[in-house]
């Protein structure tokens, strides 16, 4: 069993400017945020602020206070440092590894029972206090990216030095903080991604690791990984589009597959998916990391063009707080991403979870053998 760290005293000097920044977040936050005491009392929000003073690093005791907001836009900005090269994901209650360096490649997609000889189950109630928790399905990618970072579990008093011991269902091993060689080396497990066996020699493959698609026995498949258009030019974009409207009205069924996009900016596609034919059937794959802007194309695609949604559950709330401005604080520098708009998707609804009409669940075979399970729906459904 682990013991928590003794809380380090600031100096007089440093809570003098750690006092400053927290008022100044307080008021910060207060003009930005549409609606800061939805979710948490002022006071008991205050109260954890303060509480800040008493803790090391700062920035993680701040995060601790904002994750009571239950927003998930609003947040310190590189909280986790130190980190492993490592990437874990939750199947169901379990966590698994889909990522590590290739000398312990043997580990993957092994099941984690402990770190550093503390049970997952009491690990995730720590981690869990620096999630938003705005629902199940953000903590359970909050708490996988927690893990990866030495500076949070030092935080929660779970590790004490560089290197980590890890127990999982096939053995032991260690890790130590990594570094851009480790990092760079890395084997990750996604079945998600296109194989090139899937569009090589495909004559209807356009497109880029961002947005793509593909035609298949009348079938088009668009995989729309995230809602921004970096590193192309609005003329590559705009004639994508081109391409994915005529694909779109000679198709028999389309499917969209949003279960990579964590969003960015709904403009992107949004008068696209509006000029996508009414006649055509439609179903849009979602996920864990289906958030923000892709939350808001996929109830588009329900709503108004009677899309069938299949897959997992997505990765927020309908109606949540979104779009952010920065607040720099003056003495710390820490950056926190605030919220300044609500966003009511599904108005007089209070859903925690949007969930597929059709249940196709990724497993950890599915990350073993790189089989995306979608594909075998398809060819059986459609």
């Amino acid at each position: 069993m682990y013991t928590f760290p003794t809380v380090q005293k600031h100096s007089t000097e440093k809570k003098k400017l750690i006092t400053e920044d927290i008022k100044y977040l307080l008021s910060e936050i207060e003009k930005i945020h549409r609606d800061p005491y939805k979710n948490v009392t002022k006071q008991k929000f205050e109260s954890a602020l303060n509480e800040v003073l008493n803790k090391s690093p700062i920035k993680l005791g701040i995060q601790e206070a904002l994750a009571l907001l239950k927003d998930a836009h609003t947040k310190v900005v590189g909280i986790g440092k130190e980190l492993f090269a490592i990437e874990y994901t939750y199947i169901g209650n379990s966590l698994y590894i889909i990522g590590i360096s290739k000398e312990k490649e043997e580990f993957l997609g092994q099941k984690v029972i402990s770190v550093s000889t503390v049970p997952i189950a009491e690990i995730n109630e720590k981690l869990e206090k620096l999630s938003s928790k705005e629902n199940q399905e953000v903590t359970l990618r909050d708490t996988a990216l927690f893990l990866q970072s030495n500076m949070i579990l030092k935080y929660f008093g779970i590790s004490d030095s560089n290197t980590l011991d890890i127990e999982t269902s096939k053995g032991n091993f260690q890790i130590a903080v990594g570094d851009k060689e480790s990092f760079q080396h890395m084997k990750v497990l996604n079945p998600l991604i296109w194989k090139e066996k899937d569009y090589i020699n495909n004559p209807t493959y356009t497109g880029n690791s961002t947005y793509r698609l593909r035609v298949d026995a009348n079938k088009l498949l668009f995989q729309y990984n995230a809602c921004n258009n970096r590193g192309y030019t609005p003329k590559v974009l705009e004639n994508f589009q081109q391409i994915l409207l005529l694909e779109a009205k000679q198709a028999k069924n389309i499917i969209v597959d949003l279960r990579l996009n964590s969003g960015g900016s709904t403009n992107i596609m949004a008068e696209t998916f509006k000029k996508f034919p009414d006649d055509v059937p439609i179903h849009v794959a979602i996920g864990r990391k289906t958030y923000s802007s892709a939350i808001q194309h996929l109830l588009y695609l329900k709503t108004n063009k009677n899309a069938t949604l299949v897959g997992e559950n997505a990765g927020q709330k309908p109606n949540k707080f979104g779009d952010r401005k920065d607040i720099l604080l003056p003495n710390s520098a820490i950056k926190i991403s605030c919220s300044y708009k609500y966003f009511e998707l599904l108005p007089d609804q209070d859903i925690d979870v949007i969930k597929p009409d059709i249940s196709i669940p990724i497993t950890i075979e599915s990350y073993i053998n790189s089989i995306d399970p979608l594909n075998a729906w398809i060819k059986s459904n459609l």
